[in-house]
């Protein structure tokens, strides 16, 4: 039986590019994945809890830059370049200026921000991130093999890339290397991805030269993608904001404690987004067929919210004995943390589902609209929980503001309530099938 199973699966797979796509960028994250914790294990092992608290607490920093460089593009580019395959130039062209504007103006405000908010220390250092930071708009040329269905090409970059930069990040920390070695090697990696995706694309398209600015493509986007700039920054902010607040408001050691923890949550936050990537032309192509669109979104959120519940569930019951072997019983303030954020992942894994389907029904206010909540109800919590609770509190909040953004605020919108209906669906699954069973005849 489990053998037949596994050679259906496999068949499906070889079957359907969909899915063929998602396996190659399900190989990619488990071995980049696999890596990051084995460096984390190593950071815990070489470093004191402070150290890794500080480096935490920078990267978290610097993620908050994101919005500026991505400028909410992303899926908007892929789905232009399904759509309009002739203009592809235009398309990356002019993706590729905006991001770099947005990047250099957010990296300019934080240049500024950095006087109060990064130890004296560590503030040039800070500054060689920020412009380093500056080739992730490059990565719109990912989009151009996601819209192709081909990301093996991005899995293979991603992949090179990321191991060979972890393995001389893990001989430096094993040699007695500190924060500062780390992260500079951390800002030329992004300069060498950079660098990956001009001459990968050149290989495969051969039109790096051809890549053009247009003006109306840039207002097309602007006007499309104002309400995913400001959705992003709120996106952002609650989900990255928690490492800052417990940095100013409670201590690197808090702020270690909470990253270990997330990112064992976290790691998981990547399989919706590969999943729904993959199938997001289908859907695409498939919005005209009412029926068959309405069942596919339907299927493919059941499916991501058990998948989390059955994760979820995985996880806080093997925390105990799992944290303390990964990180040593110096961390056992991680496994309470772990146990709650977890479960955050029911709704970050439909949220992925949601964040497509606003640009299919074109209606990505509300990307804005539900993060916005999310933002600020996650910073009002951490005001309230971080005092008298630190860590756990900064959980406990997460949980709560993801679950509002992602699920209970779509309710409100009369536009969103049918995303809504199908999470319900996807939620009350079990219940619906235990009941069509007892009204099904014998």
């Amino acid at each position: 039986m489990p053998l037949s199973f596994l050679h259906t699966l496999i068949k499906k797979v070889q079957q359907s590019n969909a899915l063929k796509n998602a396996s190659w960028l399900l190989i990619e994250k488990g071995l980049l994945l696999g890596s990051g914790f084995i460096f984390t294990i190593f950071l815990t092992r070489y470093w004191t809890v402070s150290e890794l608290g500080q480096y935490q607490y920078i990267l978290a920093l610097i993620g908050l830059l994101l919005p500026f460089s991505n400028l909410g593009l992303n899926s908007l580019v892929s789905k232009e370049l399904v759509l309009r395959e002739g203009d592809t130039d235009k398309i990356l062209g002019t993706a590729i200026l905006l991001r770099l504007i947005g990047a250099m103006l957010g990296g300019l405000v934080y240049a500024v921000l950095a006087l109060w908010l990064v130890p004296i220390e560590l503030q040039s250092l800070f500054w060689v991130l920020l412009l380093a930071q500056l080739t992730h708009a490059f990565g719109v040329f990912d989009y151009y093999f996601e819209a192709k269905v081909q990301s093996k090409v991005s899995a293979v970059i991603r992949t090179c890339v990321g191991l060979s930069f972890m393995l001389i990040k893990l001989f430096f920390v094993v040699n007695g290397m500190g924060i500062t070695s780390i992260l500079l090697i951390t800002a030329i990696e992004w300069l060498v991805l950079g660098v990956m995706w001009f001459i990968v694309y050149q290989l495969y398209h051969q039109r790096v030269r051809h890549l053009t600015w247009c003006s109306t493509q840039a207002r097309h986007y602007l006007c499309r993608c104002v309400w995913l700039i400001l959705s992003s920054i709120a996106a952002v902010i609650y989900l990255k904001i928690d490492q800052v607040m417990l940095g100013n408001m409670d201590s690197n050691e808090a702020v270690a404690f909470y990253s270990l923890a997330s990112r064992l949550s976290e790691v998981w936050y990547l399989v919706p987004g590969i999943i729904v990537a993959s199938f997001y032309p289908a859907l695409i192509r498939s919005k005209a067929k009412a029926k068959c669109y309405k069942n596919q979104l339907q299927s493919l959120c059941t499916y991501l919210c058990w998948g989390a519940v059955i994760i979820a569930v995985v996880m806080t019951l093997i925390a105990p004995p799992l944290v303390p072997w990964l990180f040593g019983e110096q961390y056992s303030s991680v496994i309470m943390i772990l146990q709650i954020h977890i479960w955050a992942s029911v709704f970050i894994f439909m949220r992925a589902l949601f964040s497509k389907w606003i640009l299919i029904e074109d209606i990505p206010k509300y990307s804005l609209l539900t993060h916005a909540s999310g933002a600020v109800i996650n910073i009002i919590l951490n005001l309230w929980l971080i005092p008298q609770w630190g860590a756990i509190g900064a959980a406990w909040a997460t949980l709560v503001s993801y679950a509002v953004a992602s699920y209970i605020v779509l309710f409100c919108f009369v536009q969103t309530r049918p995303m809504a209906f199908v999470m319900t669906k996807a939620l009350l699954a079990p219940l619906r099938y235990v009941y069509h069973v007892k009204q099904s005849p014998l």
